[in-house]
């Protein structure tokens, strides 16, 4: 057998070995894609981007699935509904709620100081992130039926009791929550009262958030702080039961008094 037919030999092997690698390689599955990432951290981070521009109701689940780059069926493998990941992201932050709770409870000399704190902050963070104010306090009207939800906004509001009051007032083994009126309203209606004026003021700021009164202020939250400061104060001293018990024409020295 000579050189050159052992090269014949050798090139026509090499070659066949090669056809049978490629078929081989053409029988294997096809790998299935994959998304690296903690898929259901990115929907959640890519909801709060979009919140920072834009309105809830132009959040889709096609388009998160977008955004983070998955299919959107692969989103129910995540969340039931773009309702789930939206009361996700709303215990998100009512927790850090509850965490600021605490840390004025902690810091604040009395409580006075303490609501007066907790009420601007409520405020201001509404001003600044509109959506997610509206994602934690009433966007969605089933909210309640979701147990993470009740049991943190519930935890929420308890907190905020302790600061009024000085005391836990309720404990959630009682399983009721803000919406619970009748319930509370025998509990603590000093506390609702004060929640539900809270709940006022944080909406007509939110609402007005774009051309507030206080944008002309050189500090415009400086200007706000006394403001929301001033109409505290004027419960907490009794003004509205004093302008009340005044004679017709007589409100404003009742105020001044």
């Amino acid at each position: 057998m000579t050189i050159l037919d052992c090269k014949i030999i050798f090139d026509y092997n090499l070659t066949f070995m090669r056809l049978c690698y490629a078929f081989s390689e053409g029988c294997r599955s096809i790998p299935r894609r994959y998304h690296k990432g903690n898929v259901p951290e990115d929907l959640r981070i890519a909801t709060v981007r979009i919140l920072e521009s834009e309105r809830l109701e132009d959040l889709s689940v096609r388009r998160l699935a977008k955004e983070v780059k998955v299919a959107p069926a692969n989103f129910y493998n995540h969340y039931g509904s773009l309702n789930d990941l939206l009361l996700d992201i709303a215990v998100e932050y009512l927790q850090v709620f509850r965490k600021q709770i605490a840390h004025i409870n902690r810091t604040c000399a009395n409580r006075t100081d303490a609501l007066k704190r907790f009420v601007f902050y409520c405020v201001d963070f509404g001003c600044a992130h509109p959506q997610i104010y509206r994602l934690m306090f009433g966007h969605i009207p089933d909210a309640y039926a979701y147990p993470r939800y009740r049991i943190t906004s519930g935890a929420a509001f308890e907190d905020l009791m302790e600061l009024i009051y000085g005391q836990r007032i309720f404990t959630l083994t009682d399983d009721f929550g803000p919406n619970d009126m009748e319930t509370l309203s025998h509990k603590v209606q000093a506390g609702y009262g004060m929640y539900a004026m809270l709940c006022g003021l944080s909406n007509l700021f939110v609402m007005h958030a774009a051309n507030g009164p206080f944008l002309k202020n050189d500090n415009p939250r400086e200007g706000m702080a006394a403001f929301l400061g001033n109409i505290l104060d004027a419960f907490i001293r009794g003004d509205l039961a004093r302008a009340l018990d005044a004679a017709p024409g007589e409100e404003e020295n009742a105020l001044k008094e």
